[in-house]
């Protein structure tokens, strides 16, 4: 059993995780955009810069949708609570809560037990969560392996002095 001793202030940072896939996502960007430049000017080929085109305008939309909802949050929990940083990326800003919260202003703390994908790499891992009242938003506070991620959102509610909840994630 991993076991955390909880120390406040406790400062998380989720952001790499979305990091990590937007610039993969704009290193594919940037890709087409060369590949449309070379087959415009240098290959003359109209029909694969047309190709490209049409390459880069779909990647180009699912970009957008992951920068509007991959959540990203950085900030800091102390006993009084919890002061979230805007998270940026080359100049865009990235969705995600900010602001101060006070601690009275979150019901609990959930783990969110995701399962591995089917078709895909992964593993089984956890979503620890602050969660919110109404006005106030939840808060992800950590992404871990799922004995990791529970003993973390244990100790958490105990330090906190808020109810632990664990459920299976929808998806």
């Amino acid at each position: 059993m991993i076991s955390f001793f909880f120390v406040l202030p406790y400062r998380f940072d989720t952001s790499a995780v979305v990091k990590l896939i937007l610039r993969g996502a704009g290193l594919l960007l940037l890709v087409i955009m060369a590949g449309i430049l070379y087959s415009l000017f240098i290959s003359g080929d109209r029909a694969a810069s047309l190709q490209l085109l049409i390459s880069g305008l779909i990647a180009g939309y699912f970009t957008r949708l992951m920068l509007r909802n991959l959540v990203a949050t950085r900030g800091t929990i102390t006993r009084d609570g919890v002061e979230l940083e805007a998270v940026a990326l080359y100049g865009f800003r990235l969705h995600g809560p900010a602001g101060r919260f006070p601690l009275q202003a979150f019901s609990g703390v959930q783990v969110e037990r995701v399962f591995p994908p089917v078709f895909a790499q992964g593993g089984p891992h956890a979503r620890v969560t602050l969660m919110g009242k109404t006005g106030t938003p939840d808060v992800l506070v950590a992404r871990a392996s799922r004995e990791a991620g529970r003993a973390l959102g244990q100790s958490l509610a105990a330090a906190l002095g808020l109810p632990y909840n664990e459920v299976s994630a929808p998806y």
